[in-house]
């Protein structure tokens, strides 16, 4: 309700004021909001010429600075606040077509498609030429699927004038990936790294029913790293209106480790969700299921302290009581015993956060590296195999991580080294 009204607000300050329209200087070659200076007006050699002119550059410096604060503001994706920044640019009268455009993006991304489509009208009719961001930027995305956006689109040459009649086979953002979904489903894809990055598209895009199929793929062939894609699937549920579903989809996602407490604050794609009376149970349960909470002033979180992780200890003890077959509670509370060198009692922990199926590899790893702090090196190599087995990611801690200092003089180690060596080999490789 609060940033409805605050729209509101906004689009009546910005229907009061003055639109005198400048004419726009080029968009450099990085994008839309880029900060560059306007050209100067021409000056006239009057006494009184002269004051109206420096009145004038000391206006366009003001209107330059609240753009300069919008486009600050967008990318730290505040959009309200941007708006009302490229509003005050607007009343002031500088650069106001690309301010328009801006305000169009804002609202786009917040979900608002009549308040983003009449600020678009606007920004074309005030001189906004940039046709090529029309087909292109990603801020539109939540407008491509709208009828509205396409007949604006129609309306706008995308053929530069040097392009032959008919060469031009360049084909829509929505249809890129309407393609690569079909593509998908005709070759049954398993690969559900690919789901997630269409599906993921089609939700920006709009195109909810296909998102929905496509991340739900994901969800099924990720397994333990499904989280973003679950959290996705709240996100289309809450837009379609389906909001019993979105706050399920969102419950999951805390529990399989999405960790994002500025996503489930500001997110206006869960907005329809807020209101809801379970909404404030689930923001407890991802406040509460938050390793980062524990960071302090002189303790990252990463360091052995009985002291430090006491606070976590009770706190997981506590949640456990309530929930037994939460993995992810299972999962922090053995981290923070690992950390207060509770090595037992922290196996413990991570066979039952790999009874619940949360984070298997990792879990499996970690049991390993408290045998291994224990001096348990035979115990230490069988769970270290076993993890490796389950498809964790050695190369970046077999080398580097102290809990296994006690193994590494140990000959079945070397094997051990060599399969990280390998697969770094293997990265540089693929990533050239």
């Amino acid at each position: 309700m609060k940033a409805n009204l605050m729209r509101l607000a906004l689009l009546a300050l910005v229907s009061i004021v003055s639109l005198t329209v400048y004419s726009q200087s080029p968009r450099g070659s990085n994008g839309l909001r880029e900060s560059d200076k306007s050209n100067p007006a021409t000056v006239q050699n009057t006494g009184l010429r002269m004051a109206k002119d420096e009145d004038r550059k000391n206006e366009t410096r003001d209107g330059e600075y609240w753009f300069n604060r919008g486009y600050s503001l967008h990318q730290s994706d505040q959009y309200i606040g941007a708006i009302e920044a490229f509003s005050h640019s607007i009343g002031l009268g500088y650069r106001q077509a690309t301010a328009m455009y801006n305000v169009a993006c804002g609202y786009s991304l917040l979900n608002d498609k009549d308040n983003a489509l009449f600020w678009l009208n606007r920004s074309l009719a005030a001189g906004f030429d940039r046709a090529d961001l029309l087909k292109n930027d990603s801020d539109l995305d939540p407008l491509r699927s709208d009828p509205r956006f396409k007949e604006i689109v129609q309306k706008v040459s995308f053929t530069k004038k040097e392009d032959k009649p008919g060469k031009d086979k360049t084909i829509s953002r929505l249809e890129d990936a309407i393609n690569n979904f079909e593509q998908l489903r005709r070759e049954s894809s398993r690969d559900g790294d690919e789901w997630y990055k269409v599906g993921s598209r089609l939700l920006r895009l709009r195109d909810f029913d296909r998102a929905a199929d496509a991340l739900t793929q994901a969800v099924d062939h990720l397994g333990y790293r499904g989280s973003s894609a679950m959290y996705n699937l709240a996100c289309t549920y809450a837009l379609k209106g389906d909001r019993a579903l979105g706050l399920e989809w969102l419950e999951k996602s805390i529990n399989a480790g999405f960790d994002n407490t500025d996503k489930l604050n500001d997110d206006p794609d869960i907005a329809s969700l807020r209101g809801e009376p379970r909404f404030k149970n689930i923001q407890e349960l991802s406040r509460v299921l938050s390793l980062s909470q524990f960071n302090s002033q002189g303790f990252d979180g990463s360091q052995y302290s009985k002291q430090g992780w006491a606070p976590a200890i009770k706190t997981y003890e506590s949640l456990l009581r309530a929930n037994p077959n939460n993995g992810r509670g299972w999962f922090n509370f053995g981290y923070a015993l690992h950390y207060s060198r509770e090595h037992s009692r922290a196996i413990q922990a991570f066979g039952q956060a790999i009874q619940f199926g949360y984070r298997k590899p990792t879990s499996l790893y970690n049991i390993a590296c408290g045998h291994a702090m224990m001096g348990n090196r035979d115990a230490a190599f069988e769970w270290l195999e076993k993890s490796v087995d389950a498809g964790f990611d050695i190369e970046g801690y077999i080398n580097s991580d102290d809990d296994l200092d006690s193994l590494r003089s140990d000959p079945r180690f070397k094997r051990f080294s060599r399969m990280a060596d390998d697969e770094h080999k293997h990265k540089e490789k693929t990533d050239k």
